[in-house]
């Protein structure tokens, strides 16, 4: 399947918005990110019932069609570009770190 420029550059786009919702990541031993997707375990039947407890309790939800959109868009790139998105993103250079920020904002 082929994808224009576009479309690639809205799901880097998308893939960072998603990003920035998670929690950060483990560095590796060297003290740099680690820039290689993590294998997915199988879906084990205790964490089935962790998974429906967690929705019972309101604590998690369904994907909204827009996420499901994004994760199909993202799941129909070939590995390479993946790969390319994650190493992009681990190695991002920021200007400035967040204690940083928050120090500035406080005077």
């Amino acid at each position: 399947m082929a994808i224009s420029v576009k479309e690639f550059r809205q799901m880097q786009k998308d893939l960072r918005d998603l990003k920035r919702q998670l929690a950060p990541k483990p560095r590796g031993k060297n003290g740099k990110r680690r820039a290689v997707t993590p294998a997915r375990e199988p879906m084990t039947e205790e964490n089935a019932r962790v998974l429906e407890l967690l929705r019972r309790k309101g604590m998690i939800a369904e994907l909204t069609p827009k996420e499901k959109a994004r994760a199909a868009r993202w799941d129909a790139l070939p590995e390479e570009d993946k790969q390319r998105a994650w190493d992009e993103f681990f190695n991002l250079k920021l200007e400035k770190s967040l204690s940083d920020i928050i120090i500035e904002n406080r005077r």
